[in-house]
């Protein structure tokens, strides 16, 4: 079903998906598709479009049942089901993200680090270890994995993803400020940390 949806109607799933459980901890039952919509500042009737998208029925004057729209949403994002991914960059924002658990709730599992300095490889964060770059083709042959998260400078990313491509990955979550250009085939998802930074800034009465 995710295949059917637009990448903004994915992006607003994740966002259901953080107020549900939200509500879930705080051991809420129902939620309304008014109440995400004034949470989100969105259109409620584009809510109840989403949520219909996906099979999800309601009841009238209670809403929706928080377990079974954060279940389904959930099972339409694959959450469920274990990515496994290297990340490719052991900086400052490498390592966050490696120490990042929450990935984990979202079907994402960070199996190891790569990077060219001498000094990091060999070291291990939260229990991930880093190893050389050089031979990341030989790690993908011997598990599968084929997805990257590239947390690399500006100045040598796409040199990076060439070589990530050439070794095997198929799909590159870019945290580098720049545009790559792939072959046919190779997915990539820019995200782009300044560009979101800069369209906060255009906020009124931000200085």
């Amino acid at each position: 079903m995710k295949n059917n949806l637009s990448q903004r109607a994915i992006v607003r799933l994740t966002q259901y998906h953080t107020i549900l459980r939200d509500y879930s901890k705080k051991k809420i039952e129902n939620i309304t598709s008014s109440q995400i919509s004034k949470l989100l500042e969105i259109d409620e009737t584009l809510v109840r479009k989403d949520i219909k998208n996906i099979n999800c029925k309601g009841k009238c004057k209670v809403g929706y049942s928080v377990f079974e729209l954060k279940y389904i949403i959930e099972s339409v994002l694959d959450c469920n089901i274990t990515k496994k991914a290297y990340i490719i960059g052991a900086g400052n924002l490498g390592i966050a993200l490696a120490k990042y658990s929450k990935f984990n709730d979202f079907g994402l599992e960070i199996s190891a680090l790569f990077d060219i300095d001498k000094h990091k490889i060999g070291q291990k964060v939260d229990n991930k270890p880093i190893y050389d770059l050089n031979t990341i083709k030989k790690h993908i042959q011997s598990t599968n994995i084929n997805i990257a998260i590239l947390t690399t400078p500006n100045k040598v990313a796409q040199e990076v993803t060439n070589f990530l491509v050439e070794s095997g990955i198929k799909y590159i979550w870019n945290f580098a400020p720049t545009i790559l250009t792939v072959p046919e085939g190779i997915h990539v998802w820019h995200e782009n940390l300044i560009g979101s930074f800069l369209q906060f800034c255009t906020i009124e009465n931000i200085s």
